[in-house]
């Protein structure tokens, strides 16, 4: 029976190199057979090495990151020493400057203290004198009252005769007349004025001014100015006796022109239209 031939392609494949061999030639070219599993010894020796290689890395970042954690929080702790170092010193210099103050006013409220007890001897001096001037003043008040009492008596007499002749001479007024414009134009610049005389002559003085605000508005004394075309009513009330107050009106009128005749027009002497 013939050996039977096969390609290497058609050989079966395997996962592992133990119980493998190669052939090879010596350095004397002498066959010689050779096993392959010294291969995955040293394979699996190298991932044994660099899964230990990959762990001691990781410890040493972790290390590193501990000492970097670490040198903050030294450097943090550093610094707040020496805030409180600094402060510990400001407090220090405060304090002794504080002292130094204290013993400043100590020494000013001494020299105080004795003064204030002359002052109080001097005092104590000037109460008895005082008391001495009281009695007299206490003399003196009683004599002032008699006589305030006798001043007091006096002005009310003369206060009652001044009453009896300021109401026997004064006069009251009886009449008033009046002078004002009845009938102005809408837009006369004119100052405008309600003039008043109080009868008999040299009587009264105050006069009150009641108007409506509808086509002119009155002030306190007499004058008024123009808000629109129409009439107003307007008191005018003497205070010193109401009874002879006068009602007035007056129009105000859109401007128009004055015919003199039945066809001419009067015009002033700038040549223009005089307007009423």
């Amino acid at each position: 029976m013939g050996v039977k031939k096969i390609k290497i392609s058609e050989l079966p494949l395997t996962d592992t190199l133990v119980g493998l061999y190669t052939i090879g030639v010596n350095a004397l070219n002498k066959s010689v057979k050779v096993s392959l599993e010294f291969l995955k010894t040293a394979a699996d020796e190298a991932n044994d090495a660099a899964t230990a290689a990959n762990k001691a890395k990781t410890a040493a970042e972790t290390a590193t990151e501990s000492a970097n954690t670490a040198t903050q929080k030294a450097n943090t702790a550093t610094e707040a020493a020496n805030t409180a170092a600094q402060n510990a010193t400001d407090k220090a210099m405060a304090a002794d400057t504080a002292a130094k103050n204290a013993n400043i006013k100590a020494d000013a409220a001494d020299k105080a203290a004795g003064v204030a007890t002359t002052a109080a001897n001097n005092a104590n001096s000037k109460a008895d004198l005082a008391d001495q001037k009281a009695t007299a003043a206490d003399t003196a008040a009683n004599l002032a009252g008699e006589t305030a009492e006798e001043a007091r008596a006096t002005i009310v007499r003369l206060e009652e005769l001044e009453e009896s002749l300021v109401g026997q001479y004064k006069m009251i007024p009886t009449g008033i007349n009046l002078d004002y414009p009845p009938r102005i134009t809408l837009r006369n610049t004119e100052p405008k004025r309600i003039k008043y005389e109080l009868l008999p002559t040299n009587t009264g003085r105050n006069v009150l001014f009641l108007g409506d605000d509808n086509a002119v508005s009155v002030q306190p004394d007499g004058s008024f100015t123009v808000n629109r075309a129409g009439i107003s009513k307007i008191h005018v009330i003497p205070t010193e006796n109401t009874s002879i107050y006068r009602t007035i009106q007056i129009t105000v009128a859109e401007p128009e022109l004055r015919r003199v005749k039945a066809n001419s027009l009067r015009l002033m002497g700038n040549g223009n239209f005089r307007l009423t």
